[in-house]
């Protein structure tokens, strides 16, 4: 959302995340660690990779990151990073694929298919926290 002062110029609006992930406690979790980087970053959760493609066509403004889990139900994260991939108007946008997973191949298929980075889903809160501070800074959303 842009605010607009009243000279009619346009304020710079809060960087967005989006978390596509089925686990309603990680979706908790990770918007919970956001609000820990004390800066002013917007948390959209969707709960599946189905879901991805239709919200984004329909949003006024476009995630400045895009936090995809790779094991979900009914579209899991490589058939929607494949799609995501190949929408021209979405193909730009920054992925980081999320995993609980220690296998180097879903590591290397998520690359394959265009993720911007992969990394392993913590075991605690104090290292999500950690990582969602790290996202922050190397995706400049802080």
């Amino acid at each position: 959302m842009t605010i607009h002062s009243l000279t009619g110029s346009r304020l710079p609006t809060a960087p967005s995340v989006w978390i596509v992930d089925d686990d309603e406690d990680d979706q908790l979790f990770i918007r919970s660690a956001f609000k820990e980087t004390h800066e002013p970053i917007h948390v959209r959760t969707l709960t599946d990779g189905d879901e991805l493609l239709p919200q984004l066509t329909n949003c006024d403004e476009l995630p400045s990151l895009i936090l995809l889990d790779i094991n979900m139900n009914r579209q899991d994260g490589f058939e929607t990073l494949n799609q995501l991939r190949n929408a021209p108007s979405f193909a730009h946008l920054p992925v980081v694929m999320l995993t609980t997973s220690s296998d180097k191949s879903d590591w290397q298929r998520s690359l394959a298919l265009g993720a911007n980075q992969c990394l392993t889903k913590p075991a605690s809160y104090k290292q999500l926290v950690h990582l969602v501070k790290g996202l922050a800074e190397d995706w400049a959303l802080a």
